[in-house]
């Protein structure tokens, strides 16, 4: 069923147009990476904060004030980038497992973040309130940074794979 999505969709004007545009997929690519730099970022600096590698610089919700803004517009810029790629290349995206395993770990990404950010947000000690907390942050910041990895992992695979 998916092949034959992918078949149709390779099919229609607007892929065919992206396709052939030579200056098309290298521009949206570029910016895709861009997006993914920030949100891997801004992540990396939260969870480092939360795992207590750094303790120098604001406390964890003002980072989380600061840096979530960004995370979820460079997050909305994927999709919108990641839309396009896959109307270009439909089969190489859509057909490809490590796709399929990174739009997992975003989701689960995705989930984990508003998870951590709601409680922050709700109170900014939160984490750090119990030995309990702060074993649970300090997994669940282990996890986030290692679907970072998984997902640009992933993500570099569907071109070889």
């Amino acid at each position: 069923m998916m092949e034959r999505f992918s078949d149709w969709l390779a099919s229609t004007s607007a892929s065919e147009a992206f396709a052939s545009a030579t200056w098309f997929i290298p521009i949206v690519q570029t910016v895709h990476i861009l997006a993914i730099a920030v949100v891997v970022t801004t992540l990396v600096m939260f969870n480092f904060r939360l795992l207590k590698l750094t303790r120098v610089g604001p406390p964890l919700d003002e980072l989380s004030r600061s840096f979530m803004p960004w995370t979820w517009r460079a997050l909305w810029v994927l999709l919108a980038t990641g839309l396009l790629m896959i109307i270009t290349e439909p089969a190489r995206e859509l057909l490809s497992f490590p796709f399929w395993l990174k739009m997992g770990m975003v989701a689960l990404l995705v989930m984990l973040t508003l998870i951590v950010h709601s409680a922050v947000r709700r109170d900014g000690g939160y984490w750090a309130a119990t030995s309990q907390r702060r074993v649970t942050g300090s997994a669940l910041a282990i996890i986030s940074l290692l679907l970072c990895i998984g997902i640009v992992t992933a993500g570099r695979l569907i071109a070889y794979v």
